[in-house]
């Protein structure tokens, strides 16, 4: 790590401690309003995952009347800016309901509170899928708690299927290329991913990646090399269109439904999306075609607590949002995937859905991206690696010596 980063995560650090000796009681850490604690959530759900999680809150404040918490909306985009701009400004709420790839990043630099004594007494953790539960881990410790998960997918087209006298969904690579080639023709793709340079590339990659037995801090390995080549190959053959390096998960999405492409790559936020495009469009989902090993990649939040800030209190408001009682609710209201197996598995809403449903046995093969505090570095690097081979600018190898250059010099390798 270069000295002026490391110069730069000290200061943040120390004005974090700064702020936190400002802002709470010596004894308790605690901010009052009247006769109750107030507690300031910050979060980036939208929509009806908004009103779902806001009314969470209304429902506890009720419940008792020594803590009150407080919902504010900040942008999915902005929260991270606003976060670096509260440790310096001394306006940090006391939780925040972050990306889960930047865990990590703000474990690292002090912000947030270590959980792991608490999650360790609470004896919850065991109900936790591994991957969704390892996104809040920073050198070993917890610094969170999984809220909404989701993951990947192989989403395919039955009638094109039957069509091309195909019986069954690629289960390996060399099965999808051959029926990415045999579903190719004048009207559509065999297969489709997002390979637009954001992180929406790296998530898409990332199961390939791990299939292959590969990992990013390795990135030009052999394995490593395997996988942007599956993708590399689909391009040559005509089977996935050049126009993947422009296209997001969103826009993948709104291919398949208009039948543009037979195959894609793509998460459970997107099923409504597809069933409103296209009501009548006969769907299968599957398992992600494998080299060595099954896998997909994690997405979804975390809920954190913020370091010094109301601990006790806010732990107590967040073991409550994870009891089965409040998250089922919650998670089938909204269409998330709980990141708890006790729940996920036993509830009848994603068992008895028939897109749902598929994507429960991929979860226990989903990994997170990372996790890395560096993770947004390392991630900049693979998706310039990705660019570059798809649009063949260089070869898999050349452009992945590149990346791992980069990557070395993120991690100190």
């Amino acid at each position: 790590m270069k000295i002026g980063k490391i110069f730069g995560l000290a200061l943040i650090l120390l004005l974090l401690l700064t702020a936190c000796g400002q802002d709470t009681d010596s004894s308790s850490g605690e901010t009052s309003n009247g006769d109750s604690t107030e507690i300031k959530v910050w979060h980036y759900f939208t929509g009806k995952q908004q009103t779902e999680f806001e009314k969470l809150a209304e429902e506890y404040n009720k419940l008792q009347d020594k803590v009150k918490v407080v919902m504010e909306y900040v942008p999915f985009d902005e929260t991270k800016k606003q976060l670096s701009i509260g440790v310096a400004g001394e306006t940090l709420p006391d939780i925040v309901f972050m990306d889960g790839v930047d865990n990590a990043s703000f474990a690292a630099i002090g912000v947030l509170e270590d959980l792991t004594d608490r999650i360790q007494e609470w004896g919850q953790a065991e109900n936790y899928y591994e991957g969704p539960l390892n996104s809040t881990k920073y050198n070993g410790r917890y610094y969170g708690l999984p809220y909404e998960s989701n993951t990947l997918a192989l989403f395919y087209n039955k009638d094109m299927f039957e069509k091309a006298g195909i019986e069954e969904p690629p289960a390996t690579w060399e099965e999808l290329r051959e029926t990415a080639k045999k579903l190719t023709d004048n009207e559509h793709y065999g297969f489709a991913i997002s390979a637009v340079r954001s992180e929406e590339s790296t998530f898409q990659f990332y199961p390939f990646l791990i299939s292959a037995g590969g990992d990013y801090q390795n990135i030009n390995s052999p394995e490593a090399v395997k996988a942007i080549t599956l993708f590399e190959d689909l391009l040559k053959d005509g089977s996935m269109s050049k126009d993947v390096v422009n296209a997001t998960q969103d826009d993948i999405a709104k291919q398949f439904a208009a039948g543009r492409v037979a195959m894609m790559i793509n998460g459970p936020w997107n099923i409504t999306r597809i069933k409103e495009d296209a009501p009548d469009l006969n769907f299968g989902i599957a398992m992600i075609p494998k080299d060595v090993k099954s896998a997909s990649v994690l997405g979804g939040g975390n809920l954190t607590i913020v370091k010094g800030k109301n601990v006790d209190e806010a732990w107590e408001f967040l073991k409550w949002l994870q009891d089965p009682k409040q998250l089922e609710p919650f998670a089938s209201s909204t269409n998330i995937f709980p990141p708890r197996k006790d729940v996920l598995e036993t509830s009848e809403y994603w068992k008895g859905d028939q897109y749902l449903s598929e994507f429960i046995p991929i979860m226990d093969v989903a990994v997170p991206r990372g996790p890395s505090p560096e993770w947004p570095e390392i991630s900049s690097a693979i998706q310039v690696a990705i660019q570059q081979v798809l649009t063949e600018s260089q070869s898999p190898q050349e452009a992945f010596d590149e990346a791992a250059v980069i990557i070395d010099s993120i991690i100190g390798k």
